[in-house]
């Protein structure tokens, strides 16, 4: 039985994807400007009948670490083929000691910071995190100046767009 891998390396998913044809998509309708909303990989013949819309790799991935996500995948099927099956999933603790993702030019991108003050640090700290894109890490501090000095990472709860796992993933990362 073909085994599935786990990885939340930028090269490793590009590299996985373009190697069978896949091309990052979003499903239409899900997003907006600021978030393309449901990720996918695209590939050919396997469209879903048109309901994927096509991205740049650099806005999937700021998606994927916005949501926290892995990519589960499998190289090759129980015959030995080459296998197209994938699925993006919550990533865990497990992800986080792993592999530590890098953007598609070789720069590690996130969990550059091991853990940091989240009443002081800037946009650009705030977006080493895993978890945290440039949307969300600017939601942060646009928060903090808004209602002061920022307790726990449960605080972040009360911003758009945060979730439970989000913030126990933020707790990790925090001092404090």
């Amino acid at each position: 039985m073909a085994s599935a891998q786990r990885t939340t390396d930028h090269a490793t998913i590009q590299e996985w994807a373009t190697a069978r044809g896949g091309k990052p998509a979003h499903v239409k309708r899900t997003g907006d400007d600021r978030d393309p909303g449901v990720l996918r990989i695209d590939f050919p013949g396997y469209s879903g009948g048109g309901s994927l819309e096509p991205l740049d790799w650099d806005r999937w991935f700021d998606a994927f670490e916005a949501n926290g996500l892995a990519l589960l995948y499998q190289d090759k099927t129980a015959s030995g083929e080459q296998s197209r099956f994938s699925k993006l999933v919550r990533r865990s603790p497990e992800d986080e000691a792993h592999d530590a993702p890098k953007h598609r030019s070789g720069e590690r991108r996130k969990g550059r910071t091991r853990t940091i003050d989240i009443n002081s640090a800037s946009e650009e700290e705030l977006d080493a995190l895993w978890g945290v894109g440039p949307t969300t890490a600017k939601k942060i501090v646009e928060f903090r100046k808004r209602e002061g000095r920022i307790g726990s990472a449960d605080d972040l709860a009360r911003i758009d767009g945060i979730d439970g796992a989000t913030v126990a993933n933020l707790r990790r990362q925090l001092q404090g």
